[in-house]
């Protein structure tokens, strides 16, 4: 996941007392984002963020694909997918779950040293929440099918799923 310099996540926050929403993490570390944290470090403004979520429906179990982009520039944005197994428990469950409900989606940026150099959020639309219901609705029912078979497993499915991205090796010598 740090090929790119980068690594993204997605997980649930309490922000006010007994408020809890989900958050998008950029660890932005890599050499290869050293121009994006100067951007953001050096920024006034809000960035325009693109939001896609996708289901992805494995054999042995469901998982959610979110993929943000980050307008830092508008020629080579900032780019993070997250992997989420809803069925594998409560944590990835009410990642999602919070999604559907929440009127806002924050957004933290940090060096390797996991300092903050940005923060921003963004309204959530009434549109995108319904996609974010129906993209876990889809999830529990396929996840229901499957258990009733006996093959869930959501290890199995992730490794399905990463399977298809490329990994690059670096060898010294």
């Amino acid at each position: 996941m740090r090929a790119s310099g980068a690594m993204t996540t997605c997980v649930p926050l309490e922000f006010d007392k007994n408020t809890w929403e989900s958050a998008v993490f950029f660890e932005l570390g890599g050499k290869e984002c050293k121009e994006d944290r100067r951007i953001m470090q050096e920024s006034k403004t809000v960035f325009p963020v693109s939001l896609e979520a996708d289901l992805i429906e494995c054999q042995t179990a469901a998982v959610v694909m979110l993929r943000f982009e980050i307008m830092t520039r508008p020629d080579n944005p900032l780019a993070g997918e997250v992997l989420i197994v809803p069925g594998i428990g409560n944590i990835q469950f009410e990642t999602v779950q919070n999604l559907t409900r929440q009127q806002t989606l924050k957004f933290y940026f940090s060096d390797r040293a996991y300092s903050v150099i940005y923060s921003q959020q963004i309204l959530l639309q009434d549109q995108e929440r319904e996609g974010y219901k129906g993209i876990l609705d889809d999830a529990v029912s396929h996840d229901a099918m499957v258990r009733l078979t006996g093959r869930y497993d959501a290890i199995e499915a992730l490794k399905e799923v990463t399977s298809h991205y490329a990994t690059h090796v670096s060898q010294t010598k």
